[in-house]
């Protein structure tokens, strides 16, 4: 048989945009088992109108948080309130294409091992724009290593990921005490892989990230990677990484100016330097002013 589909979208203050995200799920060629939406106590009287609205269709359970506790909260209450077995999460200002969800649950009959699916998407940097980013093999080696000639992490893996609900009971749901500028969806499957857990690719496009709409990637620092480093550093060692987990564990010290975090880090990251464990990468991370990353924090500070 195959697995039973839950939609669960979280929502803020998207307004008119939720109704898309919906309409999206409900135009599939594969409709799913319901639609969860998690009202994560938005402000927004139109979003409220809005979830008030759709609380009356049959095919929406909506979920009222009782105070705004961020993606990773608003998210396990959607999961938790989901029947179906795979849980297709959908932000409320994306959407779905037609046979999304149909190409989702065949990947994970293909698969019964599967704990996840990711596949090919849509990023639309700008309204209009096409861009297919096409699914490709992953790994956490793959994953946390640098991107070539540049200081930036290799993640490719989105937070809107299918997974079986069972992972995500596992998993030990996503971390409720993580604050605005951390990495929600990147720790959760930092975590997930670790397991270990069963996870495929495929080709077929199953999102549609409309990234100009959204502005949590703008809330990102280095003390976002610090602390996704300082939390998984063993994740990083074992996956043969240790020298790039002590790159960001040196830049976010530099980002914070704190001077025995830099001499600590500068000296493990030369440790693993002499040992052969180093990319282009950690010499940048080493070259790097502490005064420069400063400056560059507090420009950050005034454009948030």
């Amino acid at each position: 048989m195959p697995p039973t589909l839950s939609a669960v979208i979280t929502c803020y203050r998207e307004g008119d945009l939720l109704l898309e995200a919906v309409e999206s799920v409900r135009q599939q060629t594969q409709p799913p088992l319901e639609i969860v939406i998690v009202n994560d106590a938005s402000p927004s009287d139109r979003t409220n109108q809005i979830c008030r609205q759709l609380e009356t269709e049959p095919d929406i359970t909506l979920v009222w948080q009782a105070q705004n506790g961020g993606p990773s909260i608003a998210r396990n209450a959607g999961f938790a309130a989901a029947k179906g077995e795979v849980l297709v999460p959908l932000d409320a200002d994306d959407l779905l294409p037609p046979d999304a969800l149909s190409h989702i649950q065949q990947a994970f009959t293909n698969h019964p091992d599967a704990g996840f699916i990711y596949g090919s998407y849509l990023c639309q940097r700008h309204p209009g724009d096409t861009r297919v980013v096409k699914a490709a093999p992953i790994s956490l080696n793959s994953l946390l290593r640098a991107r070539r000639f540049s200081l930036s992490t290799n993640w490719t893996l989105i937070g809107t990921a299918p997974l079986r609900k069972s992972l995500w009971e596992a998993v030990g749901h996503s971390d409720p005490e993580l604050g605005a500028e951390d990495l929600h969806d990147l720790e959760f499957w930092v975590r997930a892989m670790a397991l270990p857990c069963g996870y495929y690719g495929t080709p077929a496009i199953i999102y549609i990230w409309r990234k100009y709409l959204g502005s949590n990637s703008r809330k990102v620092s280095p003390m976002s990677w610090y602390r996704v480093a300082q939390k998984h550093f063993e994740v990083y060692r074992q996956n043969g990484l240790e020298y790039r987990a002590h790159e960001l564990l040196l830049l976010g010290s530099k980002w914070t100016n704190q001077t025995a975090e830099i001499r600590r880090h500068r000296h493990a990251l030369m440790a693993c330097i002499a040992r052969g464990n180093f990319q282009l990468s950690s010499l940048a991370a080493l070259a790097m002013p502490a005064a420069l990353f400063q400056s560059m924090a507090q420009l950050a500070k005034r454009f948030r």
